[in-house]
């Protein structure tokens, strides 16, 4: 039982490499970034002026995700990042073309009659006091 007893002590001591104990995975900052870059994003999407600012972080949080990588597979926060950026870059490309369109056919006299329609109604439904 010796043996077992003296050898057993060697096992519990942390190597001469790493005097912390166990190694800790720590998150790729760059991925938390690059994730953080892509919710944001997302929630500025809500503000129909901010999306330009949505863009710019779809693009920086695709960038960062793709940096993070480091010739290693994507982390959790790096796909997270790069799907959230792809989203936010999309969306807000789709919200600004949305929003021109919709400026181009409210200053078309041809679209003035329509207009007028929808605003007659609207006042119709609404209750006389």
């Amino acid at each position: 039982m010796e043996y077992y007893d003296s050898n057993d002590s060697q096992y519990n001591q942390p190597s001469a490499g790493n005097q912390n104990g166990p190694s800790v995975n720590r998150p790729n900052t760059m991925a938390v970034v690059s994730m953080i870059c892509g919710i944001i994003g997302t929630v500025l999407l809500c503000c129909c002026i901010l999306f330009p600012i949505s863009i710019l972080l779809g693009v920086a949080a695709v960038v960062l995700a793709i940096l993070s990588k480091k010739g290693q597979p994507f982390s959790g926060y790096a796909i997270a990042g790069l799907i959230l950026g792809i989203l936010c870059t999309i969306l807000g490309v789709a919200e600004f073309a949305y929003l021109m369109f919709a400026s181009m056919i409210l200053r078309d006299p041809e679209f003035a009659p329509i207009f007028d329609q929808i605003m007659e109604q609207y006042q119709n439904a609404m209750p006389t006091q």
